[in-house]
């Protein structure tokens, strides 16, 4: 794993919080998937908040003192503003900011990395998330927030080593987070005849289909 300097980890940062602004800030996506254990349909939903990038990338941010500042929306805010400097930030102890800024240019792929999703299964004691979704080469990790779940980590990991019984991710789709519908398919898995597939009652209220056109 490369050993990133400041400098380096400022970069991606700024070019990464720029990706995460545009393209998924003030998003929810639903994820649609098959449960591996009892072959039933479930889902849940995520939320990308300009509160959430931080977590994401392993930074910490320093006040004039030299002790840990945390505010995440103050340091997305310099993030976007290109205003993050050597002298105010530092690496987390544990070892996952590396870790997390290896795998953080990817993010905007997301929704295409997700073929798989699961529980976490507590493999890896830095690690703190609750489930994931990914694919065999890097997945998202996200805590679970209220009725929503949050992006936590970035990492170039095969999802399968952790979660204990991956599921298939069948369709993914999204809305913007004042929206109650979910109208924007973002992914459908190959093959799915995702207007018939039989959904639960709870699911059917918040999601319309009549925008899909399955692949020919």
């Amino acid at each position: 794993m490369t050993p990133y300097n400041k400098k380096e980890a400022i970069r991606i940062v700024t070019s990464a919080a720029k990706d995460y602004h545009s393209i998924l800030e003030g998003n929810n996506f639903l994820f649609i998937f098959r449960d591996k254990e009892n072959n039933s349909i479930g889902f849940f939903e995520t939320v990308f908040l300009p509160r959430n990038y931080q977590h994401l990338t392993g930074i910490e941010m320093l006040d004039e003192n030299g002790k840990i500042e945390k505010k995440p929306l103050l340091f997305y805010e310099r993030c976007l503003a290109g205003k993050l400097s050597e002298n105010i930030i530092r690496f987390r102890s544990d070892g996952t900011t590396k870790m997390k800024l290896e795998a953080l240019p990817k993010i905007v792929n997301f929704v295409s990395s997700s073929k798989m999703t699961g529980l976490y299964n507590g493999s890896k004691p830095i690690l703190a998330v609750d489930r994931l979704a990914g694919t065999t080469n890097f997945c998202l990790g996200f805590t679970r927030d209220l009725q929503y779940y949050a992006p936590s980590s970035c990492l170039l990991e095969d999802v399968r080593n952790l979660t204990n019984k991956p599921s298939q991710v069948l369709a993914v789709l999204s809305k913007k987070s004042d929206e109650t519908i979910y109208k924007n398919i973002r992914y459908v898995a190959k093959g799915l005849p995702f207007n018939d597939l039989v959904l639960p009652e709870n699911l059917i209220k918040i999601v319309d289909r009549s925008n899909f056109v399955p692949r020919k």
